[in-house]
């Protein structure tokens, strides 16, 4: 199993070389919740257009076991860099993706290193309110465990188009979850504060759900509006689609991901 320890952190990662030379590598950055496998649905599109794929499963997600503290978005930026740095990439050649809260991982990435371009997918923009929503659901989970989101969320955080397979593959992913992992991913984003958009100097793709209740489009448009790029900027509405954008519509992501990959080329 490929993991390395990281800041006295053991994270896995999947590495997936394009099947032919010349293209990006994408760093794909999950979201609270999931794991690299939330990827593997855009991942074979990827590297058949010539994109390699480095996936990871974030500090206290999936078999990124939790190391007993919290960090925040700019600390897990960091070992996203470190990882890079130990498996001797071109980071000159990499487009940071981020899903939800791993938006807010990427945004930091991308003021730690230099990439190409960054692509975020239901981004969670950082705000006061996000305090009381996620004290309230470390309490749920305190009090009933994470099978209850499990049972919860997969229908509520989706859109109309998704489908009985869509919820079984997000119950699946919460439920590789540790409960100590999750509470201490919810903390990182109850005291986040916005990344520093207006120093970001990468172009950017945000693909956001027409029906995402998580990641509204306001907060996304706040997010483009601050993003200090002048390389190029946009938004991709996808209709029907709710927060699992990789899950209930991997088509139309690959295909914005692919597209915003050969502007940059």
């Amino acid at each position: 199993m490929p993991v390395l320890k990281l800041q006295d952190q053991d994270v896995y990662y999947k590495w997936t070389p394009a099947n032919s030379k010349g293209g990006f590598t994408f760093v794909l950055i999950h979201g609270l919740g999931s794991s690299h496998a939330f990827y593997e649905t855009v991942t074979p599109h990827l590297t058949e257009s010539g994109h390699s794929c480095l996936a990871l499963d974030t500090p206290g997600s999936g078999l990124s076991k939790y190391a007993g503290r919290d960090r925040n978005p700019g600390e897990i930026a960091g070992l996203v860099a470190a990882l890079i740095s130990e498996l001797k990439l071109d980071s000159h050649r990499f487009i940071a993706v981020g899903h939800s809260m791993g938006a807010m991982v990427a945004s930091e990435l991308a003021l730690q290193i230099p990439l190409n371009g960054v692509v975020l997918i239901g981004p969670v923009h950082p705000t006061p309110a996000l305090g009381d929503i996620f004290a309230a659901r470390i309490q749920t989970i305190q009090e009933k465990g994470l099978e209850s989101l499990a049972d919860s969320v997969p229908r509520a955080a989706t859109g109309s188009q998704s489908t009985s397979i869509h919820h079984a593959f997000i119950r699946a992913l919460i439920n590789s979850q540790s409960p100590e992992g999750y509470i201490s991913l919810c903390r990182t984003i109850a005291t986040a504060s916005p990344p520093k958009y207006g120093k970001i100097e990468a172009p950017l793709l945000i693909i956001a759900g027409g029906e995402d209740k998580t990641s509204p489009l306001a907060g996304c448009q706040t997010i483009l509006g601050s993003w200090g790029t002048t390389s190029g900027k946009n938004i991709e509405i996808l209709d029907g689609v709710g927060h699992w954008h990789c899950i209930e519509a991997p088509d139309r992501v690959q295909l914005a991901m692919s597209k915003f990959a050969s502007s940059l080329s």
